[in-house]
């Protein structure tokens, strides 16, 4: 590695004063970096290297190869890429890229002083090449921990939304629990009181706010503990990555849209559970890792992944909120992280296309007559006898009409 520490000195410039990161990647060699930073307006995409210039013609086809992929992968569509060359070669004006050579007191090619202001004197000799790589290195290290405080610090310091979200998801168990034991003639009914996407309820009789609620319910403590597990481990990060207003968003309308495909496509049921915001992360977290190559060996994600599919096997475990939720979670991605307007627009119109599934096509009808009464009648018993009258009127008319 110690003739390559001009490599390190020019990564240390553009890492440090340009925010450019290292990529890694199987067929990338010894005698170069590859640099990304998807938002800079000309280039998104550096190659460092050791090799001459006149090389670059032997391997302009593996190249172009490396640098479609990186762009795919990476959702890079502006800029051009760029080829730094550490040695004294003469960069002519028509070279298959974008080119420059650098050496000590040497510069040759296309000038990007007014682009990376200080390049020319980046390049330098050194009497120990290892230790001058070790303390880039370290210098970089440290750069790059201090950055990530600094842009968790003004995103959110702590994972707010999810600590609340699990919070209001046990206790809304433990009421659950208690209405089940001394109240309720069966744990549906207290459910539906809690606030269960139900559809009799929820389109029936335009109890919209259901489709949310119904997230913070859960069918059993198995169910709960689950989800909970899940929701840490993808909270915890992708909140912290976010920000809370853009986790926020992105967990209830994922919700949302789930208990929306549930509606739409699932059965006259009873559906709970915030499993379909927790697939709206796990896209998000998914796509993530696959942009930045660290899917393979993510033993995180990976846990996370197993511990949903085991969810979906549950019994009586709503798929179709699960896909739903995962849907909108790929929209929110591109959405957030890819700076593309369009998919709020996605989002919209899935939502619209769910809720005209939903009105056009499932007919409401009053399957559980006696579930509908018997919370009717909850609802007395917990004192709100004004409300449950309202409701049993509703009902009523419900059941007239159809």
């Amino acid at each position: 590695m110690s003739e390559n520490y001009k490599l390190y000195q020019l990564l240390s410039f553009f890492v440090m004063k340009f925010s450019y990161k290292t990529l890694q990647f199987k067929d990338m060699r010894q005698d170069e970096l590859w640099l990304v930073n998807p938002g800079h307006e000309y280039y998104p995409l550096i190659r460092l290297t050791t090799n001459s210039i006149e090389q670059v013609i032997f391997e302009k086809a593996r190249l172009d190869e490396i640098i479609d992929s990186l762009k795919k992968r990476l959702g890079i569509r502006k800029g051009r890429f760029l080829d730094i060359h550490i040695h004294r070669d003469e960069v002519l004006e028509k070279e298959a890229f974008d080119s420059c050579a650098i050496e000590t007191d040497y510069y040759s090619g296309l000038d990007l002083s007014d682009i990376y202001p200080g390049i020319k004197r980046v390049v330098h000799d050194v009497s120990n090449p290892d230790l001058e790589i070790r303390e880039i290195m370290q210098e970089i290290g440290n750069y790059s921990k201090q950055a990530r405080v600094q842009k968790r610090n003004l995103k959110t310091k702590y994972p707010v939304v999810t600590i609340v979200t699990m919070i209001i998801c046990l206790v809304m168990m433990l009421i659950d629990m208690y209405l089940n034991m001394n109240l309720a003639d069966s744990d549906i009914d207290s459910l539906i009181v809690l606030g269960a996407n139900y559809e009799m309820f929820t389109v029936g009789l335009y109890q919209f706010w259901r489709l949310l609620t119904s997230g913070f319910l859960h069918g059993s403590l198995v169910h709960l503990a689950m989800n909970m597990i899940s929701l840490y481990y993808l909270g915890y990060y992708l909140e912290m990555e976010l920000g809370s207003l853009k986790y926020a968003i992105a967990l209830f309308v994922s919700v949302i849209t789930g208990s929306l495909c549930s509606l739409a496509f699932g059965a006259n049921g009873v559906s709970v559970g915030i499993s379909g915001g927790l697939y709206g992360l796990m896209a998000i977290y998914i796509m993530i890792a696959y942009k930045s190559g660290n899917l393979k060996n993510n033993y995180n994600l990976i846990y996370v992944i197993i511990l949903n599919v085991m969810i979906s096997f549950m019994n009586g475990v709503d798929l179709y909120a699960h896909l739903g939720g995962f849907i909108a979670g790929i929209c929110f991605y591109y959405l957030f992280f890819q700076k593309k307007q369009f998919f709020i627009a996605a989002i919209c119109v899935l939502l619209a296309v769910l809720t005209f599934k939903v009105y056009s096509v499932q007919e409401i009808s009053p399957k559980y007559g006696g579930t509908d009464m018997a919370v009717v009648e909850l609802y007395r018993k917990i004192g709100l006898d004004s409300y449950a009258d309202n409701l049993f009127y509703r009902l009523n008319e419900v059941y007239i009409n159809k």
